[in-house]
């Protein structure tokens, strides 16, 4: 079912700064900032013929959080207040008394005349070995770096507590100069133990009990060795059952190792050694069952309190004037592009030449891996001199891994060089996080503005985003087959999209089964996602502004702006059976007079205390 448009327009802005202000003004709030967390003191305006105010049926002036709501079975609408840097507890720390270190004293090179990568990394080391929290400092200019021979990328923060800070974009400047990009990154933050999720330290437990609501109390074998403040994870697999349960017998079963697992990082606030219970400080998110051997592990090795802020990133232009078609990624002569070459039938010489895109594939300008309470703040993308095809990066922007509770605040990333399939093109790309907020951040002319990814998903807010012109690479001729902001693939679940802005793109978690490509297929990729309060300016692909075909329940709770319809029907009739029941759809056309305009502050008010 598409749900229809009204007669509400608003005016097309391709300005980050004025979509921002357009719907930051409508909730009463700032555009952005560092502390800005506070409520706005005026709902939204009303158009003329709409005057009274409305609240979702989901959510009553009463509202608890669901703790006696069954997934699948209750409709609901989880708690996403604790999104953010510190459980959204506490602002991102100023750092106004910390030590610094100035990388012009370690021999950076702020006229670009000289490669800077050594001496930035000397900076970054120093500041790593020095106990307590240092900032890392890029006065205004231009600064040339580029991966060293043997390296994934440019600038690697391996330790806590260090944050690389310059004096704003349009003044501190990183230029990657070079194009080999593959698999690489300008910054990358990360430990050097390169600990996953997914690594089972000592101490595992099993769930003894079926967690089927959003709780914080988890019913363990045993309570031995678990203690407070621990950070540990609360794990869920994939087995042939749970598979079953959703419907994708067809492309899931016999691949459940390859679609990942659910996956929560907590910490513990409590131990009850009477009641073999541990009380975390964040609910669960999805049901996790005895049967899918739920089971509670320590996670150690992740880096805290890291920050990047205040600069301007962008990539030199790769020359290739060709090789930039969706599928010009693939490596030459490999196993992956000879099984391209069979199930598209395309010439056998398509597997033997490297194309241009091999070298930019995968490719981010920054990546977050393995952090907890960690931010970036005012960082944007931007066109080198010599760039003449437009392009920012070469093809991903911000990329957060395994990551919880990490702020990306202010940010800007648009203008890929490359944005064809196999994962490229990503302007914001969250990958298996927790809890992680992106505020008052825009992507512009990219194959996905904002994409979430991955069965480990859950919890993550996106407040006040804009995509602008998807569909969008300046490499070849100019378009990528990926559009849209979305949920991409396996099960990302209880996320929340609060006030974003589609202005030639859309948003959707939906289905995205293909009957031509290898299993496993992306299929269902989202459940309990909730799109609060959309507005839509525009899309010359569609006629809405969400498309939700979620597994279990997906929730739109109003929209707004000259696009405004929702989809609610699965791509292929034979997979309704799937997707069903059908996604719960509120006050579509009237976002503008919904009560509270935002779901996620009107949460942070209420667990806090901050009135509302």
């Amino acid at each position: 079912m598409t749900y229809p448009m009204n007669s509400l327009t608003q005016k097309k802005s391709g300005k980050k700064g004025l979509v921002l202000m357009m719907v930051a003004g409508a909730l009463g709030l700032s555009s952005t900032g560092r502390a800005d967390t506070g409520l706005g003191d005026e709902p939204a305006s009303a158009p003329p013929e709409e005057t009274s105010t409305w609240r979702s049926e989901l959510y009553g002036e009463g509202w608890t959080p669901p703790e006696d709501h069954i997934y699948g079975q209750d409709k609901l609408i989880q708690d996403f207040s604790y999104a953010g840097y510190a459980n959204g507890e506490k602002p991102i720390p100023e750092l106004k008394d910390a030590r610094t270190l100035n990388v012009l004293d370690y021999g950076a090179d702020p006229s670009g005349e000289t490669d800077s990568t050594a001496a930035i990394q000397k900076a970054i080391d120093s500041a790593s070995a020095i106990k307590g929290p240092v900032v890392v400092t890029l006065p205004a200019g231009t600064y040339h770096v580029a991966p060293p021979e043997g390296s994934s990328s440019a600038l690697r923060i391996a330790a806590s507590n260090v944050v690389l800070r310059g004096e704003g974009p349009g003044k501190t400047f990183l230029l990657n100069t070079s194009t080999e990009m593959r698999a690489k990154q300008i910054i990358m933050v990360t430990s050097h133990s390169e600990t996953s999720w997914k690594d089972e330290e000592a101490l595992v437990t099993p769930i003894r009990e079926d967690l089927l609501s959003p709780t914080t109390r988890i019913p363990v074998e045993s309570t031995n060795g678990f203690l407070v403040g621990q950070t540990i994870i609360l794990r869920g697999d994939p087995t042939p059952e749970w598979v079953k349960e959703h419907k994708e017998e067809e492309s899931w079963l016999g691949y459940e190792h390859k679609i990942g697992n659910i996956l929560y990082l907590r910490r513990i606030v409590s131990v009850d050694e009477d009641k073999r219970e541990l009380i975390i400080d964040v609910p669960t998110r999805y049901a996790l069952k005895v049967r899918d051997h739920a089971r509670v592990y320590p996670k150690t090795g992740l880096l805290h309190d890291v920050g990047l802020e205040g600069f301007s990133i962008g990539n030199v232009e790769h020359p290739g004037q060709d090789g930039w078609g969706t599928l010009d990624f693939a490596a030459p002569d490999g196993a992956y592009t000879k099984r391209l070459v069979e199930g598209y039938g395309l010439d056998p010489d398509f597997a033997k030449k490297k194309k241009s895109a091999y070298d930019v594939h995968f490719s981010f300008a920054i990546a977050f891996v393995g952090v907890i309470d960690g931010w970036i703040v005012d960082v944007e993308s931007y066109q080198a001199e010599g760039n003449e095809r437009g392009s920012h990066i070469l093809s991903n922007g911000i990329r957060l891994k395994e990551c919880r509770n990490v702020s990306v605040i202010g940010c800007s990333m648009g203008h890929t060089l490359y944005g064809g399939g196999g994962g490229n093109g990503y302007m914001f790309r969250v990958d298996h996080s927790n809890e992680c907020l992106l505020q008052d951040c825009h992507a512009e002319s990219a194959r996905h503005g904002f994409s979430l990814s991955g069965m480990a998903t859950s919890g993550n807010v996106l407040f006040r985003c804009s995509d602008k012109d998807t569909a969008t690479q300046a490499g070849g001729d100019g378009t990528t087959t990926g559009r849209s902001s979305d949920n991409h693939m396996y099960f990302s679940h209880s996320n929340l999209y609060d006030n974003c802005v589609a202005d030639n793109s859309w948003f959707e978690a939906r289905d995205r089964y293909y009957e031509k490509m290898s299993k496993p297929t992306h299929n269902t990729t989202s459940a309990q996602t909730v799109f609060w309060n959309t507005t839509g300016l525009s899309n010359s692909y569609h006629d809405y502004v969400i498309s939700s075909v979620q597994g279990d329940y997906g929730y739109v709770i109003g929209t707004q702006g000259a696009v405004n319809a929702v989809n609610t029907e699965p791509n292929y009739a034979k997979r309704k059976v799937v997707s069903d029941p059908v996604d719960h759809v509120e006050g579509v056309g009237k976002g503008a007079t919904l009560e509270p305009a935002s779901l996620y502050l009107d949460q942070r008010a209420r667990r806090l205390g901050e009135g509302g």
